[in-house]
């Protein structure tokens, strides 16, 4: 009888994939370690007696927060007026900013894909025009990005002096080139299909692309616009911290008089909003893609 040639299968290998986590584990774990030897990081100062001290009043404050100041003056404005005045100037604020961002980031963005451009250029002249096109505004989308809002602000502040229209520039100019980043990323990843089909019934390559790509990357750049929105309600608070009146300035006062419960209060204000905001956002998402399909 002639033997069969039987083939055992492999037993399966999973010591490398398990090497290789750990590898990655132990570089990212050196990694670290190295850089907080460099810049002199001491973990034992997170746990002196004074930072427990302040971490556990501020902690225990947010159970109880302030519907009234912890320390009233006669004469003020009453809180919960001023915590709600507080959200409305920081919301003004990123609508605002974002209103300048958005049309500018989508011109950018436009200028920064190829989704739009014929297949098949034959002029060295409209080839040309396009490359530089594209070379400027990636180039300028690329350097607004690379500086974060608040270096903007504190040049802009610094040269025009401490006002919310410096502000508002100095968020634009990142906010629009990461905005125009992300918008001519999801032109590119669409399918073309829709595109293509209007090309084939006479369309030019610009109209193909606004009623081709537009409508079905809508609820994407929607959905990115808002959760951008949020950004700018968080940045706006954050340059209260400089002296723009925005809910950052106030909680800033509070903390700065240790009172912590009304630190809370603005907090959860602002968490609120932030919420309401994006509840806002998926129910617009969830409406185009009904709409779409």
């Amino acid at each position: 009888m002639a033997k069969k040639n039987i083939t055992s299968l492999p037993s399966p290998n999973v010591s490398p994939l398990i090497g290789k986590r750990r590898s990655v584990l132990f570089w990212i774990s050196l990694i670290t370690i190295i850089c907080g030897f460099l810049i002199g990081l001491k973990p034992n100062n997170l746990f002196s007696n004074n930072s427990l001290k302040l971490a556990t009043e501020f902690f225990k404050a947010s159970i109880s927060p302030a519907i009234d100041y912890e320390n009233p003056v006669e004469g003020t404005e009453p809180f919960l007026k001023v915590v709600a005045e507080s959200i409305l100037v920081t919301l003004k604020f990123a609508i605002l900013a974002m209103s300048v961002s958005v049309p500018a980031g989508a011109i950018l963005a436009f200028l920064s894909t190829t989704a739009w451009w014929p297949e098949d250029i034959k002029s060295t002249t409209k080839k040309s025009l396009l490359r530089t096109l594209h070379i400027i505004a990636r180039s300028w989308i690329a350097f607004a990005r690379s500086i974060h809002e608040l270096i903007w602000g504190i040049i802009f502040i610094t040269a025009m002096g401490l006002s919310t229209e410096a502000a508002i520039v100095a968020v634009t100019i990142p906010f629009s080139g990461i905005l125009a980043k992300i918008y001519a990323e999801i032109f590119e990843e669409h399918s073309k299909e829709a595109q293509r089909m209007f090309r084939a019934i006479g369309a030019g390559y610009f109209v193909s692309f606004l009623v081709g790509i537009i409508p079905s990357a809508l609820p994407d750049i929607i959905s990115y616009t808002f959760y951008r929105l949020e950004c700018a309600l968080r940045t706006a608070a954050v340059f209260g911290f400089v002296g723009i009146e925005t809910i950052g300035y106030r909680i800033k006062l509070s903390s700065d008089e240790f009172h912590y419960q009304e630190v809370w209060t603005y907090l959860y204000a602002l968490f609120i909003t932030i919420a309401l905001l994006e509840w806002w956002g998926g129910k617009i998402r969830v409406s185009l893609n009904n709409k779409h399909v």
